[in-house]
């Protein structure tokens, strides 16, 4: 039987061959996972280019619609999930104009990364194929991309939008488990929340898209972990822009929630390996890709610490793509029944 296998891949020259480790938790049994590192800059302490971690990402998912247009559909590939943590990166939609020469000016001033030093980053700006608009991925934010067929004959079918809600739920788990954060889902507004009183402020702390192609999904989960989010612009990324252009929402993160609680240090590889189980359990078992609201969302309440601050946010989008019509608009987390279409 095939074992959760878990790497740490270096970029250069080449990805090098899974190595099998010893998982702190059980072993899976389908998901392969790999835990993309750059060992060979010492100066960047792991953290991985964005292209790179794309072009990984469409690399398998090219072998998984291989599979699906083969006529006598041989042996089915499994599920991949890559887990890593960005450099510096501004992704935009592909919807999006080329920024002003201010605005691009403005994302790639120099930006300051606490993490046991200070270290001073030059941005990088990319356009990419997902909906929406201007969004930022960094150091610690562990971003969680699985590579699913959402119609594989290894385990239970997905509708669209429940893969979606998995996704979301699978974090949720992750949350309430390690770091003991409440959260919630709220309609239309895509992602996992955490909210103050019953008036709010929402704040989000995982952002989740999905690019969908063939019934094969890319792209995932970004969870902010210990990344910087309130602060002037040359500490925190998202008081550069105004995420997905909507100016009344906020982001989080999980250091941010737990205040003084915070552990001194962070493992973001560790934390990546939590979230594969907890997935692979709902891929498996379509019963534990549900996860519902301990209380009516408005009554979860997580408490701030003192001086908390908070800035914007990125919202997803699902971005519907036909031989006959291309669209976009915002995604409901409840649609049901869409077909042929990319979410971000």
């Amino acid at each position: 039987m095939p074992r959760h296998v878990v790497a740490r891949t270096s970029l250069r020259p080449q990805l090098r061959p899974l190595v099998s480790i010893k998982p702190r938790a059980r072993r899976l049994s389908l998901l392969t996972h790999r835990h993309l590192v750059d060992n060979d800059d010492d100066d960047d302490q792991g953290l991985v280019s964005y292209d790179f971690a794309q072009g990984v990402q469409e690399e398998h998912r090219r072998h998984l619609l291989a599979w699906k247009a083969q006529p006598d559909h041989a042996k089915p590939p499994g599920p991949l999930l890559l887990s890593f943590e960005s450099k510096p990166t501004f992704t935009l939609g592909r919807r999006q104009h080329l920024l002003a020469e201010d605005e691009a000016a403005r994302l790639l001033q120099p930006l300051h990364v606490i993490s046991g030093s200070v270290r001073a980053f030059t941005p990088v700006v990319a356009k990419t194929g997902r909906g929406g608009l201007t969004t930022y991925h960094g150091p610690g934010q562990v971003v969680l991309w699985p590579v699913v067929d959402l119609r594989s004959p290894l385990y239970p079918a997905y509708g669209v939008a429940d893969y979606a809600d998995h996704l979301q739920n699978a974090t949720r788990r992750l949350l309430e488990n390690v770091f003991g954060i409440r959260t919630m889902t709220v309609p239309d507004e895509p992602g996992v929340w955490v909210s103050a009183d019953e008036a709010g402020p929402r704040r989000k702390i995982a952002a989740v898209g999905v690019h969908h192609r063939r019934y094969v999904a890319a792209l995932g989960v970004a969870v902010n972990v210990h990344v910087c989010v309130s602060g002037h612009e040359n500490l925190n990324p998202w008081a550069r822009f105004v995420p997905c252009g909507l100016e009344d929402r906020l982001v989080t993160s999980v250091a941010a929630e737990m205040g003084h609680r915070a552990p001194g240090e962070w493992d973001l590889a560790s934390l990546a390996r939590r979230w594969a189980a907890i997935f692979e359990e709902g891929l498996l078992d379509k019963g534990r890709r549900v996860y519902p609201d301990p209380r009516p969302c408005q009554d979860v309440r997580v408490p701030l610490p003192i001086g908390f601050v908070v800035s914007y946010l990125d919202v997803g989008f699902i971005a519907c793509e036909t031989p006959s019509d291309r669209r976009e608009r915002r995604f409901p987390s409840s649609a049901r029944g869409v077909r042929n279409v990319d979410w971000h």
